[in-house]
């Protein structure tokens, strides 16, 4: 993932906190990602960057 795609999670993750919505799913991911952690969503189809593999 580009560092310019981390630094927008990390503003996700200030934005949902500051609304107090920590028990999301997107809260959760945005805060993983932010903190280097793997993407809690990437066992569920979602791809990762650069892997667009396709037709």
């Amino acid at each position: 993932m580009h560092q310019s795609e981390i630094n927008n999670w990390i503003r996700v993750a200030a934005r949902l906190e500051a609304a107090g919505l920590t028990e999301t799913m997107f809260y959760q991911r945005a805060r993983a990602i932010s903190l280097g952690e793997p993407d809690p969503l990437q066992g569920f189809g979602v791809e990762a960057d650069g892997d667009q593999s396709g037709p």
